[in-house]
């Protein structure tokens, strides 16, 4: 009863996750709980005087040995049983009459992002590519998938990895790397990521694509704004549009093309003007993609998206309500106008007197609140919980037939899961996956 009593504290002290130091010298420890392990904020663990194994002790001396034992121990904990399947939430039913297809769209997590250092409390095996790979592409085919968004794939692992892969699902692709790519080293560009489409190939031909780079987009249009140079500029994130011609259009529908989008936005809570903006150029040069193509603002469009940003935020708002006030506050005061009024005049516009950055297409997000109600979270970390990831759609073209629902919150409470990667999901975000179908407007 003793020991027992014993190795139940032993095992809380795995629940303390704040604990910086913590001093179990001279305590007649002779076996170290594997949930010690958890502790991955600890920066000072004392063994001294304990009848340890000699390499623990020897380890625990070490330079970082204190991390290396914490490791060690995690590593040794069993890992939890595997999560309940997360449910589909059915909208509405297909009506039977027009194309439907399903959208999946996934942060993945770089390879060079996967470290211990930011995700101490990661088993090794967790933070192992080979491992994430496998389930990363386990998830993109369970989802059935006919357009795949990903984020953050590295340049190398698009070309021989993903694309060949996807290749052999009937899939084909398309891959934009961030902008920093084109001043580096071949060696180091094959490490830097992107955005990815990839999309069924007895669906679905590419047209056109187009990739839009904010940073280069800032440099071109930064006359009479200094703010598009120090903030904007520095940001190195991407966005890729893509017209596909659809093989099979419905029978009662004039839709032919259907424009996919996928961007990357910078992640900085602090930086929630850069996000704006680069959001306020993305849906320019949407704009412009779809003139090129000739099509009209009613084509049918899914635009996907890590947007870094929750429901309630700017962005969001800019996107669904197709418009923001110039003196939103998460603007912090930063002056773009000249900027604007270079890369389109359209951009601003008047309403009740206050100027407003505009857009000219009508958006709805997949999730919509009944739905959101069982999707608390596309970002699950131990510092933050929340949506970042987002599908939409154009409102007179498309509608929503189902989406996949959230994590099982019961499965990660009983299994201690503080955040992702784990050894069952493989990156900080989740997926998100929205089936469409095309309705009876009138655009092409």
């Amino acid at each position: 009863k003793q020991w027992y009593q014993r190795r139940v504290r032993a095992v809380e002290l795995g629940d303390m996750l704040k604990l910086q130091n913590l001093n179990l010298s001279h305590n007649c420890i002779k076996v170290l709980p594997y949930e010690l392990g958890r502790l991955f904020q600890l920066s000072k663990l004392e063994l001294t005087g304990n009848p340890l194994t000699p390499e623990l002790l020897q380890m625990s001396m070490e330079v970082n040995g204190t991390q290396k034992l914490l490791q060690l121990l995690l590593d040794t904990l069993e890992d939890p049983d595997s999560p309940p399947e997360r449910p589909w939430l059915t909208v509405r039913e297909k009506s039977g009459k027009h194309m439907t297809f399903k959208v999946l769209c996934y942060n993945i997590l770089s390879e060079q992002l996967a470290t211990r250092t930011k995700y101490g409390y990661c088993p090794s095996a967790a933070l192992s590519w080979e491992k994430r790979k496998e389930l990363i592409m386990g998830e993109i085919l369970r989802s059935n998938a006919d357009i795949v968004a990903l984020q953050e794939v590295e340049t190398d692992k698009f070309y021989n990895q993903f694309r060949p892969m996807l290749e052999t699902h009937e899939y084909e692709g398309t891959f934009c790397p961030k902008s920093r790519s084109k001043t580096l080293p071949e060696e180091e560009r094959k490490r830097v990521d992107g955005c990815a489409i990839f999309f069924k190939k007895n669906k679905f031909s590419l047209l056109k694509e187009k990739y839009i780079d904010y940073s280069m987009l800032a440099i071109a249009n930064s006359e009479g704004a200094d703010d598009m140079i120090n903030r904007v500029q520095t940001k190195d994130n991407i966005g890729i549009c893509c017209c596909l011609e659809i093989k099979e259009p419905s029978h009662g529908t004039r839709h032919s093309k259907l424009i996919i989008l996928n961007t990357h936005i910078n992640w900085d809570p602090e930086y929630s003007d850069v996000k704006l903006i680069q959001n306020i150029m993305f849906m320019n040069e949407v704009d412009a993609f779809v003139k090129e193509i000739k099509g009209s603002y009613n084509i049918p469009m899914v635009v996907c998206g890590d947007f870094n940003s929750t429901p309630d935020s700017a962005v969001i708002e800019f996107l669904l309500k197709s418009q923001i006030s110039t003196e939103h506050s998460e603007f912090h005061g930063f002056k773009y106008h000249g900027f604007l009024k270079k890369a389109n005049g359209e951009c601003l516009g008047n309403k009740n007197g206050t100027k407003h950055f505009k857009h000219n297409f009508k958006l709805k997000s997949c999730y919509g609140e009944d739905t959101l109600a069982h999707l608390k979270y596309t970002n699950y970390t131990y510092d933050f919980k929340g949506i970042l990831d987002h599908i939409l759609h154009s409102k007179d073209s498309l509608r929503t037939l189902g989406v996949l629902g959230g994590i099982n919150e019961a499965w990660m409470v009983k299994n201690k899961v503080i955040g992702c990667p784990n050894v069952h999901y493989p990156s900080d975000h989740l997926p998100i996956v929205a089936e469409l179908e095309l309705t009876n407007s009138n655009s092409r």
